[in-house]
């Protein structure tokens, strides 16, 4: 069984408990070898920093139903410009289709990706645009796909899409996906 380091396990606990255990080993270094007390806390208050910047940046659940409602609110034009743009920003080169399966055709790095999101504003989508999706990859040579929503996947499109290179973005993955767009962006959150 492999073994986990502390600074492993300090990343994923809240910031504060870095900067707690920084303290400890401060106040007791301090008693023992007082010169060497603060370089002994250094490390675990640049955990504390770090961890506290990843989870600053965070989205809450709250957070997260209220972009997701907005992303739904969106007329198709701008949600196909978000979608587009958060995968430029991400060194995409986006192709729009002409129709079919697919909405978008990413390159990238010598590999291209179909990406479907016609269908954002549907509660929940089934296994059957999944399916299409997926079809589509052999027929246009591409090395993946990515079925993206802003309501719910169905258990049978989940296991469908299970061990094949198809993505099912929604939820929060889409909205940090889309996050820094609407950040800069927000004529597009607003139709």
């Amino acid at each position: 069984m492999a073994r986990e380091s502390l600074f492993a396990i300090l990343s994923r606990q809240p910031w504060w408990v870095s900067l707690l255990v920084a303290a400890l080993l401060f106040a007791v270094v301090q008693l023992v070898l007082p010169p060497l007390a603060p370089f002994v806390a250094l490390p675990f208050i640049a955990v504390a920093a770090y961890v506290a910047w990843t989870q600053l940046r965070r989205t809450s659940p709250v957070n997260v139903e209220e972009r997701l409602a907005a992303l739904r609110a969106m007329p198709w034009e701008n949600f196909r410009l978000v979608i587009s743009e958060a995968y430029r920003r991400q060194g995409y080169t986006v192709e729009e289709s002409g129709g079919g399966a697919f909405d978008f055709k990413l390159r990238k790095d010598g590999r291209t990706t179909l990406v479907q999101c016609r269908r954002w504003k549907v509660n929940q989508v089934g296994v059957g645009p999944v399916r299409e999706l997926f079809e589509a990859l052999s027929k246009h040579d591409a090395f993946n796909c990515v079925c993206i929503a802003a309501g719910e996947f169905s258990g049978n499109a989940r296991e469908f899409a299970a061990g094949k290179p198809a993505t099912l973005l929604n939820g929060a993955a889409l909205v940090e996906l889309v996050g820094t767009i609407e950040k800069t962006s927000r004529r597009w959150f607003t139709s």
